[in-house]
């Protein structure tokens, strides 16, 4: 295919950046691979051979490149200018082809998505964008279409949910005139509704799972979509398990792994390269551990994302949370996850007939919580803090 795709992978993105620590929010784990890769990993998958990735931290990327560099053509392309205008903008000299695939890096989809797309593009031979069917389109940006199916206006920035229209999938097939009208518009919201006047945008309907890394609880969602496919127990040989310990698939467990006498795990669950989980711990569905991480005996996680090198102290319990990276937990710690305030978008639970909200806590990158915490739902912790003080 001669089409290139250009991935946006820069920004920490403001309402994340206590699990991001200031780094790109492309580079947050889940299973084991940062976000980026799994749209890397797509592009793949549908016959691409050239990608260009745009950030502002290139250096972040360059091992990705190298790793992905025998199956595809990785150029990484310096941000110059600010926002999503400025990044897209930066990938005009490297394109060569008169038509180009515009993704954002922190969008997670299954590879139909993509392929929907592409065909769409090739059917009717004209710009084509992913938009998918969201009740609050103030998180994502919103689309609005024409009884043709053809984006009538964009509006990148909402301040509240605007009903009958899309979300902004987070995918597009453009040509190279589109960065004309980028650069005499203030915003890529105005510049795509005065491009689709002009050569009318097809709307390529998504209604299967979609994941905008966003806020610290996509992190949950994601995990949920991507330990959900997850079909068989997959355990390196590397790994090592007790004999006395209790495995219930889909389990991925990673080489240097290391499960304790009498844990539990009932997947699906990730447990990275290196992790530790202490005996008599109970994991339970939906959680990611992601390398190195310390899991201390007598603790219970369900639902969590846990990035890097975080140790959990024991006898804690920690659900449906999500914990930046080289964090400390001390002993005893205490999530509620009962979540009543309904400003905060909660993870629905259905037990015996009954939904429930749960949500759990926040807790920033090179954290610290002090042993015998008790974690209200939605809490957040700051990146860099001792809680409490």
């Amino acid at each position: 295919m001669d089409l290139i795709m250009v991935i946006l992978a820069g920004g920490a993105g403001q309402r994340i950046i206590d699990i991001t620590d200031g780094k790109p929010k492309v580079l947050l784990d889940i299973a084991g691979k940062p976000v980026i890769e799994y749209v890397i990993l797509n592009a793949i998958k549908i016959g691409l051979s050239d990608i260009i990735i745009v950030s502002d931290k290139t250096e972040y990327f360059e091992d990705i490149s190298i790793k992905y560099g025998r199956s595809i053509r990785i150029d990484l392309v310096k941000q110059k200018e600010p926002e999503i205008r400025g990044a897209i903008l930066s990938a005009r000299d490297s394109i060569k082809s008169n038509f180009f695939i515009l993704a954002y890096g922190d969008v997670l989809a299954p590879t139909e998505f993509y392929r929907d797309v592409i065909d769409a593009y090739r059917v009717y031979g004209r710009p084509v964008m992913a938009v998918v069917p969201e009740e609050d389109v103030s998180y994502y940006g919103a689309a609005i279409l024409d009884e043709r199916g053809i984006v009538k206006e964009v509006i990148e920035k909402p301040k509240k949910a605007i009903p009958g229209t899309y979300a902004i999938g987070g995918l597009y097939i453009l040509d190279k005139t589109f960065f004309d009208v980028l650069e005499e518009s203030k915003d890529t919201g105005e510049a795509i509704s005065k491009y689709s006047l002009e050569h009318g945008i097809l709307a390529s309907i998504w209604s299967g799972w979609w994941v905008d890394i966003g806020f610290p609880w996509d992190l949950l969602k994601a995990a949920y979509y991507i330990l959900g496919e997850t079909k068989n127990t997959i355990i390196s040989p590397q790994a090592s398990i007790s004999p006395n310990a209790s495995l219930k698939g889909p389990i991925i467990v990673e080489e240097g792994a290391i499960i304790d006498d009498y844990s539990i795990i009932k997947g699906p669950v990730y447990i990275g390269k290196n992790a530790y989980i202490g005996s008599h711990t109970l994991i339970r569905e939906y959680t990611d551990i992601e390398k190195g991480v310390i899991v201390s005996s007598y603790t219970e996680l369900v639902w969590s994302s846990i990035q890097k090198n975080t140790t959990i102290g024991r006898n804690t319990y920690l659900g449906f949370s999500v914990v930046g990276e080289n964090t400390v937990i001390e002993p005893n710690v205490t999530t509620m996850t009962l979540l009543k305030n309904t400003s905060i978008r909660p993870i629905v639970v259905k037990r015996r007939g009954h939904e429930y909200s749960k949500l759990g806590a926040f807790i920033g990158a090179r954290s610290r919580v002090k042993v015998g915490s008790i974690l209200q739902p939605g809490t957040l912790i700051k990146r860099s803090t001792i809680y409490p003080e």
